[in-house]
């Protein structure tokens, strides 16, 4: 399709001007770009024409947005985030009606970049799974560029959020029947920042006490996610994060040498609601096991992943980074990068005996791969972040260069797999 022909229509943004750079930067080469706010924190971050309100409900949303599509002649949805209620209508819709629907989201590789792809995440991941075709086409490209200078301070992307979901938060007027896919009150998350936060040096320290005590011990980490994370609600098994560490203690006590120990390491952004130092000691005390249970708030991630055995996650990124080092990982729910030759396909409890090391060869090629075809340097917050993923987004986008070259399975492959390795 010639460029000139292409209608965008951007959904929901992250919490920042992304989005509305997004629309300009899109327009500047000659495509129209249109856009639909769901909520008031979208409607903040715009600073741009071309845009309407959706004040409709969630049942309603699907047979408005195909009308909406049909009458603009829209080529391409595109969105932050897959797994939003709004934007899973919006990628049957775009089936339905036969044309491109394309998610955003934070990088598979990390730190500063982008991720770009057909549909969606996770299981819903058009990239192949086959070890041997990733390895053909891996070979075709250089190892990727890591870009400088795209750092931005915590306070600038703490105040966006803010800013965002209080603002959706507060709104009864404008966007009213607006569902978000919140799991915390947010004023409620954000007191809870606050303790932690008053906490973070000594947490540090005490995280550091703990690494050195474990550096000449055979220790797995388990690096927790956000239990308000979303592709962890979407995409694993577990209703809470608290089954999944239940399932790595009790592994543990049941199959794992006398001197194999277990690190938990609560993840950065953690908002404190969730008790996981005590969830954590407590079932350490039910399984006899206070002695090889650890816990840290804190710590340089790389040196305590470079000292470990292995990685235990349910499918958080880290996983990416730590088979770039080549660290034995084993994913407990659905994780795009779960694919045989770089994670183990093992159960848990032989994980935790002899755990399978990922081929450097196919992490090679994988993460090159990945770089090529749907991934983009920058970030949301920064200027310079933004600036220079918007030029790559909207040469990808344009020219129909999603998922590719050879990165675009027919259908979503991860979706054959019926079973999460669980013991």
């Amino acid at each position: 399709m010639h460029s000139s022909k292409k209608v965008f229509l951007l959904l929901q943004g992250p919490p920042s001007r992304f989005s509305s750079e997004l629309s300009k930067g899109l327009q500047s080469r000659g495509v129209k770009c249109l856009k639909i706010h769901l909520c008031l924190g979208d409607w903040l971050f715009w600073q741009g024409q071309n845009s309407c309100n959706y004040r409709g409900t969630l049942s309603d949303w699907k047979n408005f947005l195909a009308d909406f599509i049909k009458q603009h002649k829209v080529t391409d949805l595109v969105y932050y985030a897959d797994c939003l209620p709004y934007h899973r209508l919006a990628i049957e819709t775009a089936k339905e009606l036969g044309i491109n629907a394309i998610t955003y989201e934070n990088g598979y590789l990390r730190p500063y970049w982008i991720t770009l792809e057909h549909g969606g995440m996770s299981r819903l991941s058009h990239f192949p799974t086959d070890p041997e075709h990733i390895l053909h086409e891996g070979r075709k490209h250089p190892a990727p560029i890591i870009q400088k200078g795209l750092e931005h301070p915590f306070w600038q992307e703490a105040w966006n959020e803010v800013i965002y979901n209080l603002g959706n938060y507060f709104d009864f007027i404008f966007f009213r029947h607006y569902q978000g896919d919140k799991v915390y009150n947010p004023l409620y998350e954000y007191l809870n920042y606050i303790p932690r936060l008053l906490k973070s040096k000594k947490n540090a320290k005490l995280a550091l006490t703990v690494a050195e005590k474990l550096k000449n011990k055979r220790y797995f980490l388990f690096p927790l996610q956000m239990q308000n994370d979303y592709q962890l609600r979407e995409n694993s098994p577990f209703n809470h994060q608290t089954e999944a560490i239940t399932l790595a203690i009790e592994a543990l006590y049941e199959n794992a040498e006398k001197n194999t120990h277990l690190l938990f390491k609560i993840h950065p952004m953690d908002n404190g609601i969730e008790p996981w130092p005590e969830i954590i000691h407590q079932l350490a005390v039910r399984f006899r096991l206070e002695d090889r249970v650890w816990f840290i708030d804190g710590g340089n991630l790389d040196k305590i992943m470079d000292n470990c055995e292995g990685v235990i996650t349910i499918n958080s990124t880290v996983g990416v980074h730590a088979i770039q080092k080549i660290k034995p990982v084993i994913t407990l729910g659905e994780a795009m990068y779960d694919i045989p030759g770089l994670t183990s396909q093992q159960a848990l409890d032989t994980f935790f005996q002899s755990p399978d090391l990922p081929s450097a060869e196919l992490v090679d090629s994988f993460v090159k791969f990945l770089a090529a075809t749907i991934q983009v340097h920058g970030s949301f917050i920064s200027e310079k972040g933004r600036k220079l993923a918007i030029v790559e987004m909207c040469d990808k986008l344009i020219n129909n260069q999603v998922n590719q070259p050879g990165a675009m399975s027919s259908s979503p492959p991860r979706l054959q797999k019926v079973s999460f390795l669980i013991p």
